[in-house]
C-alpha cells in the first residue's frame, strides 16, 4: 500500500491521536509521506526537493514550540515570495525588462527600489 493511501486513512484527529499515542508511528508515516513527497521526475529534481526539505528540517529544529515551528514556516515561505531573490522579486525584474524591451528605455520602481521585504514582526 502506498503513503498515501495509508495516510489517506486517517483523519486529522486519528492522526493527532496517532502522534500522541504511538509516535514512531506516526513518525514513520510522516517520514515516508516526506520521502514520497521528494520523488520527482529527474534524479536532479528529487535531489532539490530533498535539500528543501533538509533545509526546512534544520529551521524547524529550532522552533521549541509548535507555534515557533509555525512561524519558522511562514517565514520559509515568505521569504520565497518576498526575499531578496524570491518570486516578487524575479516578477518584477522580468517586467522591467519586458517593458525596457518594448520601449527601448529603463524603468524604475515606483520609489525608485526594489520590492521590499516582509518584515519579521515575530
Amino acid at each position: 500500500m502506498s503513503t498515501k493511501s495509508l495516510l489517506s486513512l486517517y483523519t486529522p484527529a486519528e492522526m493527532r491521536r496517532l502522534y500522541q499515542e504511538n509516535p514512531a508511528l506516526f513518525d514513520q508515516l510522516a517520514a515516508e509521506a516526506i520521502k514520497t513527497a521528494c520523488t520527482a521526475r529527474t534524479p536532479e529534481q528529487s535531489l532539490r526537493l530533498q535539500q528543501l526539505q533538509w533545509t526546512i528540517d534544520m529551521q524547524l529544529r529550532k522552533a521549541t514550540t509548535p507555534v515557533a515551528r509555525m512561524h519558522v514556516m511562514e517565514n520559509i515561505f515568505y521569504g520565497k515570495i518576498y526575499g531578496e531573490d524570491g518570486k516578487l522579486s524575479k516578477l518584477v525584474s522580468t517586467c522591467k525588462k519586458l517593458v525596457q524591451a518594448v520601449t527601448g528605455t529603463a524603468v524604475a520602481a515606483e520609489n525608485g527600489s526594489e520590492p521590499r521585504k516582509k518584515q519579521d514582526v515575530g
